[in-house]
């Protein structure tokens, strides 16, 4: 399913980027009266075509690009009544409107979409501060745990996502302000002199290279449900026990469970649980599974669970399509920066996706929902 999901959303991401910058080209040629003679979505062989008017339109089986075929002397030989609408034949800046009109096309389509994310509504997690390690920015800059990071040079930053999209905007922009509000309802205001370049390997994740971790909702090691013939049913786990220790270590949260259960792969591991009011023990052998120590279990999640650290972001559509527009400018920068980078030989080319990558990508983001997806949707518009 994982595998038809991702193919097919690839075909939609695609196929929806190819049309719109065909059709750009396709718009700007008709207003200018060049002959059209072809669009085409996709390569290959031909699956479904129709004529309307004098243009032949196709969609055909390879869908990794498309093309619009204009009337031009340079490919045919082209009528004498006729050769007023050749490409060829056209000014200057008319070829250049016809050329520009693709990639503008693509960029009013990421406008669109991210408006109509920001009209939706998108769900993200404050950021908060989890930990500080000792030798990073964080550490020197008065921060700490618990700190909720409001904004960055005073763009608002309500959510983890929004941080990390504002503080690559903002990395070279030296020093960065940041402001905080720590658990008593302080306010503070933080300078931070940036070394190092974050886009050179942006892998490495924001909160490592800043020496911090965001905090995240902890969920209570309470087991949801337990997969049959799995590692946990063999040792006799149920739903809704509770696991207390794992090999006499206390065993906090649901993440404590995880990380028990993958330091030893194959190993037994005895552990505490508490079922109704008793206490019991169990041992646990975790399975290999591609490579991975599995227990079989899925954890139970509260109705409540992320009702403290959870933020919408909502726009009106006025101010929707005012953010989308900023944020297609701010990110087709960064797009600039980063393929400067790569020329000059400060960032790895590997950085770039190919059609494996977004077609992974596309279909991760359409199982999580129709937002998320409109969002990669927007994202693979720009760099088109």
């Amino acid at each position: 399913m994982g595998f038809l999901t991702a193919l097919l959303s690839f075909a939609v991401t695609i196929g929806i980027l190819v049309t719109i910058h065909e059709y750009g080209h396709y718009w700007v040629a008709k207003k200018f009266n060049v002959k059209i003679l072809r669009f085409s979505v996709g390569f290959g062989k031909v699956i479904k075509s129709f004529k309307r008017g004098e243009t032949e339109f196709t969609l055909c089986a390879i869908p990794l690009g498309g093309y619009v075929k204009m009337l031009d002397e340079n490919e045919a030989q082209v009528d004498d009544e006729e050769k007023h609408r050749a490409f060829n034949r056209q000014s200057v800046y008319k070829r250049f409107a016809i050329v520009a009109a693709g990639p503008i096309a693509n960029f009013l389509l990421a406008i669109v979409l991210f408006a109509f994310v920001f009209i939706l509504g998108v769900n993200g997690i404050k950021p908060v501060v989890g930990s500080i390690s000792d030798s990073g920015f964080f550490d020197q800059a008065n921060l700490q745990v618990g700190d909720e990071l409001l904004s960055i040079n005073h763009s608002p930053t309500p959510s983890i996502s929004e941080f990390s999209n504002q503080f690559i905007q903002a990395v070279d922009t030296q020093p960065l302000t940041i402001q905080a509000r720590s658990k008593n309802e302080d306010l503070k205001t933080i300078t931070l002199n940036i070394e190092g370049d974050f886009l050179a390997n942006p892998e490495q994740g924001l909160d490592h290279y800043l020496g911090f971790k965001f905090a995240m909702p902890e969920l209570p090691a309470v087991i949801k449900t337990v997969a049959p013939s799995s590692a946990a049913s063999k040792a006799g786990l149920r739903p809704l026990d509770t696991v207390l220790s794992a090999d006499g270590q206390r065993i906090h949260t649901w993440q404590d469970f995880v990380l028990a259960v993958q330091a030893k792969p194959i190993k037994p591991i005895k552990l505490v649980i508490k079922r109704n009011n008793a206490t019991l023990t169990r041992t646990l052998v975790p399975l290999l599974i591609d490579n991975l120590p599995k227990a079989g279990v899925s954890v139970n999640v509260t109705d409540n669970y992320l009702k403290d650290w959870q933020v919408l972001i909502k726009k009106e559509p006025i101010d929707a399509f005012l953010s989308a527009g900023s944020k297609v400018y701010q990110l087709t920068l960064l797009n600039l920066k980063m393929i400067k980078k790569m020329i000059v030989g400060e960032a790895s080319i590997e950085q770039i996706s190919g059609p494996v990558s977004i077609a992974n990508y596309a279909g991760k983001t359409a199982e999580v929902g129709l937002t998320p997806f409109l969002s990669f949707l927007a994202l693979i518009s720009i760099g088109v």
